[in-house]
């Protein structure tokens, strides 16, 4: 909070106090101040029991409106409920655990009557427990949950998601076989959709033609594992207001020159194709012609046989607004990378496990000058080298995976961490010729916050210089490192306790392998 604000309060509560009020009579506009910077569990469970006063301003709709409330394996379900009976103004309930759902849904029921997300990723709901959600929370615009093995529930699941009239943004989960019907109430119903998720599946193919005709354009977002005809495909490719497409195909017959129809996606900002085969897959850079998809920022190719150099150089040819690339298994394009990276924005690229050479690392990181996410694990063919043009040219980079890239050594730890001064995670798990040595160059970088060194040899004598050197350090993963020495894991522990290690470790051979692992905060998603 800034000085300007605490001025505010300060002169505010010395005009309270000398006129005989107390703390507890500030105005309801400091209050919600205050109580904005605070944490939900004390919103919840302190600040309401304080007066009548406070516990009207903490729950008003502004303090809520971003709060989401995701209870994990900390939290038993009468935790749960207990703390669910005190947030009447709960907008997001998305649990990261499963749960005795029934009990929970009559809590939410209850006392939370202004639920609008609710993303239950665990739960298989039941026709009872979601007609109650309907009844109470008409006014849901997100919706997460498993589908029922059923086919008469699957009917009448649909029949019930059907009746939110506001809902956006629909994930269905664990669905393989699936009852007829369940497409076409959908979008009979959810007038409103925008953002349509599910797992792999099966849908009759007349249903998902269905879909598109009455819902595709305003579909924003859409993500289907299913067979799709070279009609649906056409349709598909009318949906003209999509900025996020996860495509994964499975029909063999679709003609490979319907492959760049997907150029009419004009609004496209995220790309995912998945099981293209053959001139399929050798059709891909005609979707990018005469750079047809102006917004897309972020491009992923999986299981895409067949595209080789060629086909990569003409996406990249006619596609230069990409943020993000993946693909994976594919040959080395050699000097054809000094042109397909030449760009300046490339913000994270994975390429993880195609036969890359060091040169096209040096055109990655002399065409990527503001490179942040970097993935090349298991490109076998990879020296020291690559490591030293990495250091040398990404002098933005954030995170950094070369683990199983077995002709790394000390040396490249060394490039990286001196030449890298923002890197926040380094993964050089399972490269046999790092030594113990490695660690002194990884101290080299204090701005470290996870260090993955998997199934290397190291006996943890170097884990000394970490406590005064990366003192940003929140997880160290060395895991299957058979050599450490677990005085030196303890001794390390004890000094930075507030450090996640994650080992495996045993004293003798009659003991079972165990896991170590310290409780802490850290959060495990990549850092921007």
């Amino acid at each position: 909070m800034s000085g300007s604000f605490f001025s505010h309060c300060g002169t505010t509560l010395l005009n309270e106090m000398a006129s005989g009020k107390h703390f507890t009579d500030l105005p309801d506009e400091l209050l919600i101040k205050i109580f904005s910077h605070i944490s939900m569990e004390d919103l919840t469970m302190s600040v309401q029991h304080v007066s009548s006063h406070w516990k009207h301003v903490s729950q008003d709709d502004a303090l809520w409106k971003d709060k989401v409330f995701g209870p994990g394996r900390d939290m038993d379900d009468e935790e749960i409920a207990r703390r669910l009976k005190n947030m009447p103004s709960l907008k997001a309930f998305c649990p990261k655990r499963g749960m005795n759902i029934r009990n929970i849904v009559k809590i939410l029921c209850r006392y939370c009557k202004d639920i609008q997300h609710l993303e239950l990723r665990f739960q298989t709901l039941s026709s009872i427990t979601l007609r109650n959600i309907v009844e109470t929370f008409p006014n849901i615009v997100n919706l997460m949950f498993q589908f029922p093995k059923e086919p008469h529930d699957q009917l009448e699941i649909a029949k019930l998601v059907g009746q939110f009239q506001n809902l956006t943004t629909l994930t269905l989960l664990g669905i393989n076989t699936l009852a007829e019907g369940i497409l076409l109430a959908i979008a009979d119903g959810c007038c409103s959709l925008q953002d349509l998720s599910t797992g792999p599946c099966v849908f009759p193919e007349s249903e998902i033609r269905y879909l598109f005709k009455k819902r595709g354009h305003q579909l924003v977002s859409l993500s289907l594992g299913c067979y799709i005809s070279t009609l649906g495909h056409e349709l598909l490719c009318e949906c003209t207001n999509l900025k996020y497409l996860n495509y994964e195909h499975y029909n063999d017959d679709l003609p490979a020159t319907y492959m760049n129809h997907l150029s009419r996606l004009l609004k496209l900002e995220e790309l995912t194709l998945s099981y293209f085969y053959g001139d399929q897959s050798r059709n891909i850079p005609e979707i990018f012609h005469k750079q047809s998809l102006p917004n897309l920022v972020k491009l992923s190719l999986f299981f895409c046989d067949d595209l080789g150099e060629p086909e990569l150089i003409g996406i990249f040819t006619h596609c230069l607004q990409i943020l993000s690339f993946y693909m994976r298994g594919y040959n080395d394009p050699g000097d054809s990378f000094k042109y397909i990276f030449n760009l300046k924005q490339l913000e994270h690229l994975d390429i993880c496990g195609i036969h890359l050479l060091d040169k096209s690392v040096g055109y990655i990181s002399a065409g990527c000058e503001n490179l942040k996410h970097l993935y090349v694990g298991s490109c076998s063919e990879l020296t020291d080298m690559s490591a030293k043009y990495i250091g040398d040219g990404c002098k933005h980079l954030i995170s950094l995976d070369v683990a199983c890239c077995p002709k790394l050594t000390d040396s490249s730890v060394e490039y990286v961490c001196t030449g890298c001064p923002k890197l926040k995670f380094l993964d050089i798990s399972d490269c046999p010729l790092m030594t113990e040595a490695m660690i002194q160059s990884a101290v080299k970088c204090k701005t470290l916050t996870v260090l993955h060194t998997k199934f290397n040899s190291i006996s943890g004598n170097y884990f000394q210089l970490i406590p005064s050197n990366l003192i940003c350090l929140k997880e160290l993963d060395i895991f299957g490192c058979e050599k450490v020495d677990f005085e030196n894991v303890l001794k390390l522990q004890e000094a930075m306790p507030g450090l996640k290690i994650v080992v495996n470790h045993k004293k003798n051979d009659n003991e079972e392998w165990e896991i170590f692992l310290e409780d802490s905060n850290f959060f495990t998603t990549l850092y921007v």
